[in-house]
C-alpha cells in the first residue's frame, strides 16, 4: 500500500507526532497522502498543527504548491473532515500515475477497503 519505504516511515512519524488513535481513519488517510510525497511531507506544518491536532485550511494558500500537490492537499482535507475538494475529474485530472495511486490508496484507507 505504501509507495516506498520513505512513505511508510514518514507516515509512522506523523502518526506518532500527532498521537493518532489507531481507529482514527480520517487522520490516517490525510497523513497517508501528506507522507506519500516528500515535498508535501516537508510542507506539513502549513497543513496541520500537531500541537493543536487540527488541520490548517489557510495553509493551502500559504504554501507554494504544484497543481498536483494542490489536488492531493484538497483530497487529504476532504478525507479528514469532508472539506470541499471539487469533482473527481478536478482532483484526478492533475495527477500523474503515482499520485493517482496515492489518492486511490488514501480513499481505500479512509473507507477501510482492504
Amino acid at each position: 500500500m505504501f509507495l516506498c519505504q520513505d512513505h511508510q516511515e514518514r507516515f509512522k512519524c506523523f502518526l506518532e507526532q500527532d498521537g493518532t488513535h489507531n481507529l482514527d481513519v480520517e487522520r490516517k488517510a490525510m497523513f497517508y497522502i501528506f507522507s506519500g510525497i516528500s515535498e508535501l511531507a516537508d510542507k506539513i506544518p502549513f497543513f496541520y498543527d500537531f500541537s493543536e491536532r487540527m488541520i490548517r485550511i489557510e495553509g493551502y494558500d500559504e504554501a507554494s504548491l504544484s497543481s498536483s500537490e494542490k489536488s492531493l492537499v484538497k483530497l487529504g482535507f476532504n478525507l479528514y473532515n469532508n472539506s470541499p475538494c471539487g469533482t473527481v475529474v478536478d482532483l484526478f485530472g492533475n495527477l500523474d500515475e503515482k499520485n493517482r495511486m496515492l489518492a486511490l490508496n488514501a480513499i481505500q484507507f479512509r473507507f477501510k477497503m482492504d
